[in-house]
């Protein structure tokens, strides 16, 4: 799965997580040790608990309790009703001596009919999962036979209904992980359970139908066709899946096998077939060689679904992508990148993921931690695009610090006691950190060892489940290696270590060197990588800083003294991480902090450049670096800079640093309006001498319209909305003028609520329809906020979770605090209402985006007592309440710094 940016949480129920432990112990025992602990499993009997999550310890007892899955199933489904109904036919092997009952998983829907081997036995259902008394059931092979009827799903989970409305059109799609399959059909939803999928869909006759494999036949059946897909191979039911409806449909072909793309037909006009079929195709070439491995799934489908929540999801064969990928103009290359990336990261999850899957949620990390760094090196391979590893290093690498270095870090590998804590792992260190340690992997064991051990482990482990060490086994294999320290620091140890070098020089040369490495309060190791030290010097006639070596190293414990190094030109500049090897903080030496700040558009590397901004950048973060000054900094060296990834950071960080000055301004702490406002000139300078149609114009225009704020530039922009202004080679597509809608309603400029008007009249899709909401859920006027916050509490017209989403974000904007405050208690008191309830998707973003907080001692002292308060609920709560005390924390200490 890809994510999206607002997609974060995580917590653990310790009492669990100690049954959990001790159970997965039992799995890497010998078939007979495994025969004896599934004997003593179902010798004790185990209650399910009620909830709509599954906890690992029973998971663990249903995965000895059933062996030999596969399912039969048929589906009814049509473009008017608000439900479905279907058949699920179970098929398995129960052991011997079972004494507990038989849980199967199905979510709040109606059963008509349950028969066991034909006939008839009491069961009972309450919510979230059927109930067959061991009485009931005898060992050996089993047959259960459910009819039953569901509602379809609003939330973008589960099996999820949309209606186009521009054509009324209805489209249909799934999306499971980590336990949304028993919202389709009933089932053991758990990973180690993987079976074989046979289904027949009744739908429509105009309707397209997509699953893991490709239909055999599809037969008339009145106004309907019945579509009848075979037996698929083997794998875990988070990543089966079942989409329908009038989509618009293209092909290609990849050695031979059929590639197709899906998107809704209001928007097949805007659908760029290259933007897909190319990095489909180089990203094929480029694993089915890395992995010696050959893509075991026969066909690939990939559709692009709406109101889906995150980026893409891995269903196998069938990969479901976010409408966002599909522009209604011009993509810039970054943009075109990022698909790309998606694309390489989803197909990767075909091998690692599909193929091989992990036993439970705790080896959910190393699934999307593979799956993203996999994808970064094909797209730095076998793609198109350049400079891949700058734009990881700035997206990827740094969410997995932000996150590493926050209240809610958490080591990589961790228990997960439940669905419902796995669904919150979804995070920077899942991600970001496990990408960024596993790209440091080549570089400690040897590139080819690294790849040869992954080919291993995928061959021996295909169609099967494995644990963290399955992996690490045959990593450590391919190089001659011990790996088990290195686990236990990388994988097992939160926090995120700081190096800084020492070093003296002698008659110009250098004399002695060492790396110092401190890791922060609470997470005291210290661990051991292999870096570059790259010696940067002035060239003579001062117009350059070049790289003059970059040597490798290993380093590890609190000092590690570098002679490598020693007798070289000493240096002006010295970077302990050069091209990004390591998983480190750098806290450059004063001599080179110095360099950097005189020399930063000198320095002859994009990279190091790209890095020494980010360093500055967290200079601020921390309160080590006064705002203004970043501002200052940025604003006279942003034009001189010539790489693209570069000026990308350096505009972040502006945007960043701005923000800062922004609340000090609204707290009359110091009015900061006029810098702001030469901020809005930069861009605007930028953005008018930039070389027409060219990526940078793309980013200043995005810039400028981002930043704006004042009387003069917005009229600027109503300008560019009314076509008086203009720059060639942008096109004012519908999208960008959505945004501009927005800004002329977020400050209330022009004739806003006409413009408004006008645009929702002429655009009516889907994308308009939210876009509208948007707009005016941001008008700072006092009835507005009360209609639209209503609607979000008491939701009268049963909005789907991606247009309520839409709506929160607008609400409330940093400016329109005053406008907040009567709503602060009924906020606080519905978020405990939310949690009470089983919506884990709606309880996140409300809590996400929603939760009231200024930057003052006071917010941040009723945060902190908001986490006593809090501290029993679910981590989907807890976790945002933490992460916002901690940035209320910061935001203070910076503004101090202005003072």
């Amino acid at each position: 799965m890809t994510l999206n940016k607002s997609q974060i949480a995580k917590a653990l129920s310790i009492a669990i997580i100690g049954s959990s432990i001790a159970l997965m112990g039992c799995e890497k025992a010998d078939t007979a040790s495994n025969s004896a602990v599934a004997k003593a499993v179902q010798q004790t009997s185990l209650l399910r608990t009620q909830s709509e999550s599954l906890e690992a310890v029973y998971a663990e007892m249903r995965a000895k309790q059933v062996s030999n899955v596969s399912y039969k199933l048929s589906v009814t489904i049509d473009n008017k009703s608000e439900s479905f109904s279907g058949s699920t036919e179970l098929l398995f092997d129960l052991v011997e001596n079972n004494k507990n009952d038989l849980t199967i998983d199905f979510d709040e829907g109606t059963i008509k009919s349950l028969k066991v081997n034909g006939k008839a036995v009491k069961f009972s259902y309450e919510k979230w999962f059927i109930t067959i008394p061991a009485s009931e059931l005898t060992a050996g092979k089993q047959s259960i036979t459910i009819d039953y009827q569901r509602p379809y799903s609003t939330d973008g989970s589960g099996f999820h209904r949309f209606v186009d409305p521009k054509n009324g059109e209805v489209y249909l799609y799934t999306d499971f992980e980590p336990y949304d399959a028993n919202r389709l059909f009933p089932h053991f939803d758990q990973p180690d359970l993987k079976a074989s999928y046979e289904i027949k869909v009744t739908a429509p006759a105009h309707w397209q139908i997509i699953s893991a494999t490709r239909e055999t036949t599809i037969s008339e059946s009145g106004d309907n066709k019945v579509w009848s897909f075979p037996a698929s191979a083997k794998f875990s039911s988070y990543v089966f899946s079942l989409h329908a409806g009038n989509y618009a449909v293209w092909e290609d072909d990849f050695e031979g096998m059929k590639l197709r793309l899906f998107a809704r037909q209001s928007l097949a006009e805007y659908v760029k077939t290259d933007e897909w079929f190319i990095p489909t195709k180089q990203s094929f070439a480029f694993f089915n060689n890395y992995f010696d491995v050959k893509y075991p799934f026969g066909k690939y489908d990939q559709i692009v679904a709406p109101d889906f929540n995150a980026g893409a999801m891995e269903n196998v064969a069938a990969v479901t992508f976010n409408e966002g990928y599909i522009a209604r103009g011009e993509k810039s290359t970054s943009a075109r990148m990022s698909l790309a990336n998606v694309i390489a990261h989803e197909m990767a999850h075909m091998w690692f993921g599909d193929l091989v899957t992990m036993r439970w949620w705790n080896g959910l990390w190393l699934n999307e931690s593979f799956a993203t760094y996999m994808a970064n090196l094909a797209i730095a391979e076998a793609s198109d695009f350049e400079n891949n590893w700058d734009v990881f290093y700035s997206g990827t690498k740094q969410w997995a610090y932000r996150t590493d270095d926050s209240v809610n870090t958490h080591a990589i590998e961790l228990p997960v006691a439940s669905t419902g804590v796995a669904l919150s792992n979804f995070d920077g260190i899942t991600y970001g950190k496990g990408a960024s340690v596993l790209k440091q992997l080549p570089y400690y064991l040897g590139e080819e060892n690294f790849r040869i051990g992954v080919s291993n482990y995928l061959k021996k482990f295909s169609y099967q489940n494995t644990d963290l060490e399955d992996f690490i086994g045959e990593l450590g294999k391919a190089a001659g290696k011990d790996m088990s320290q290195w686990t236990q620091d990388w994988l097992y140890n939160a926090g995120l270590n700081t190096i800084k070098v020492n070093y003296q020089c002698s008659d110009g040369k250098i004399s002695a060197f060492a790396i110092n490495q401190t890791a922060p309060e609470g997470y005291p190791t210290l661990r051991e990588q292999r870096v570059q030290i790259g010696l940067y010097n002035v060239s003579a006639d001062g117009n350059a800083m070049n790289l003059t070596s970059a040597t490798p190293i290993m380093y590890k414990g609190a000092t590690t003294e570098i002679k490598a190094v020693i007798g070289q030109t000493c240096p002006d500049l010295v970077y302990p991480n050069e091209a990004d090897w390591g998983y480190v903080k750098v806290d450059l030496d004063e001599k080179s902090l110095a360099s950097a700040q005189k020399h930063i558009n000198a320095i002859d590397n994009a990279t190091m450049r790209l890095m020494l901004w980010q360093s500055l950048s967290d200079s601020v973060n921390d309160a080590n670096l006064a705002a203004d000054q970043l501002v200052n900094f940025a604003m006279a060296n942003l034009e001189g800079e010539s790489d693209y990834n570069v000026s990308r950071k350096i505009a972040s960080t502006l945007t960043s640093a701005l923000g800062f000055l922004t609340v000090a301004t609204r707290l009359e702490q110091k009015d900061y309006t006029a810098l702001y406002m030469d901020v809005e000139n930069l861009y605007l300078r930028l953005l008018e001498n930039a070389e027409a149609g060219s990526d940078f114009q793309k980013l200043w225009y995005g810039r400028y319209v981002g930043v704006t704020k004042t009387t003069k530039h917005l009229n600027r922009l109503q300008n560019i909305l009314n076509g008086e202004k203009s720059f060639d080679g942008i096109t004012i597509d519908q999208d960008k003028r959505w945004t501009l809608i927005a800004k002329m309603n977020r400050y209330q400029h022009g004739n806003y609520q006409a413009l408004l008007s006008a645009e929702a009249k002429k655009d009516i899709t889907d994308s308009g329809v939210k876009s509208a909401i948007y707009a005016e859920v941001l008008r700072p006027e006092a009835d507005v906020k009360e209609k639209w916050f209503n609607i979000v509490i008491n939701n009268p017209d049963k909005l789907k979770l991606s247009t309520l989403r839409y709506i929160m974000w607008g609400l409330f904007p940093g400016e329109q605090q005053a406008l907040e405050a009567p709503y602060k208690a009924k906020i606080l008191a519905h978020i405990p209402k939310l949690n009470e309830g089983s919506d884990l998707g709606l309880l996140e973003s409300f809590a996400g985006s929603m939760l009231p907080t200024q930057c003052n001692a006071t917010s941040e002292a009723e945060l902190a007592q908001l986490i006593k308060d809090y501290s029993a609920m679910k981590p989907q709560v807890l976790k945002t309440v933490k992460a916002s005390h901690q940035q209320i924390g910061r935001c203070v200490k910076a503004l101090k710094l202005l003072k």
